[in-house]
């Protein structure tokens, strides 16, 4: 390989966006909630509750909503300390478990509403 090859196939790669895993777990709860926001509800004891995964299951919508909420926040928080001390490094595990947990759920919902 020439220099020349190898300047542009290092050029390439240089220009593939690099994303983190807590980046994506910030990009995804972005994403989920935009497409929460479209979905249609019903109320149940005057909380809204979305008709399309979790009709019937307003507590199984609730663990859904915060699970994402946190693992937004542990995102945000460890990509802002990006100093990669201990409380960075908490809120990083932190955040990837809550979305995990928060797919589990939504899982448990489909399932759930599959099922009934």
């Amino acid at each position: 390989m020439t220099f020349e090859e190898k300047t542009i196939y290092e050029t390439s790669l240089a220009s593939i966006p690099h994303f983190t895993v807590l980046e994506c777990v910030l990009g995804l709860c972005f994403t989920v909630i935009t497409i929460l926001l479209q979905l249609p509800y019903e109320y149940i004891d005057n909380n809204p509750v979305p008709t399309v995964i979790f009709k019937g299951h307003p507590r199984i919508f609730h663990a859904f909503i915060i699970c994402i909420i946190f693992a937004f926040s542990g995102s945000t928080n460890a990509l802002v300390a990006f100093n990669k001390s201990t409380f960075s490094k908490f809120c990083g595990y932190y955040a990837m478990a809550s979305m995990a947990s928060a797919m589990a759920i939504l899982l448990w919902a489909v399932y759930c509403t599959c099922i009934t």
